[in-house]
């Protein structure tokens, strides 16, 4: 207890003029939708030798597209019947792609799927239909290797869950050197 002769008390009136105030929570609104945008503007940008070309870098897990199906020319018989064996492959094993058999160059098909961030890109060529093998080209590197289509699946499942690196693969399959200009 105080004692009384130690507490004093006075009325006393201020005219205060122009205080700011200080909130002491601050309550942002931060929804998913937010979180879903900077994602996308943290793995979105042009490559270096083309402001052209921009890329989504998604990590193959997240990316709704694993990889899309190419074919070198769009109107050759033998390489068209080869996407429908890819299909078959690449849904037995539950991996999502894209078919792209337009006209349009191969650069110019590459560059689309790069911008919806699809990481991988199959590739049917010439080469292909002699010994059975794809080209498989990485997005963010843009390398390709050369690959038998009975290993695709299971390449591209060890790449997608990342217990297999591109540096890796591009180890143990031959590498591809392709041109992707215009």
């Amino acid at each position: 207890m105080v004692p009384s002769e130690l507490l004093t008390f006075t009325k006393e009136v201020r005219h205060v003029v122009g205080k700011s105030v200080q909130p002491n929570v601050i309550e942002p609104a931060f929804g998913l939708g937010r979180i879903l945008y900077c994602l996308l503007e943290h793995g979105y940008y042009c490559r270096a030798d083309d402001e052209q070309r921009a890329v989504l870098s998604l990590k193959p897990i997240i990316a709704p597209y694993k990889t899309s199906i190419l074919t070198l020319v769009s109107n050759n018989e033998k390489i068209n019947a080869v996407v429908p064996r890819i299909v078959k492959l690449l849904s037995k094993n539950r991996i999502s792609f894209k078919t792209d058999t337009t006209g349009v160059s191969i650069g110019r098909r590459y560059a689309r799927t790069d911008e919806i961030g699809i990481p991988f890109a199959i590739t049917i060529d010439f080469q292909g239909l002699a010994d059975d093998t794809i080209t498989l080209r990485e997005r963010d590197s843009t390398q390709q290797v050369r690959v038998k289509l009975s290993q695709l699946a299971p390449l591209l499942c060890s790449l997608i869950d990342e217990t297999t690196t591109w540096e890796e693969t591009r180890k143990n399959y031959p590498n591809e050197i392709v041109q992707e200009t215009d």
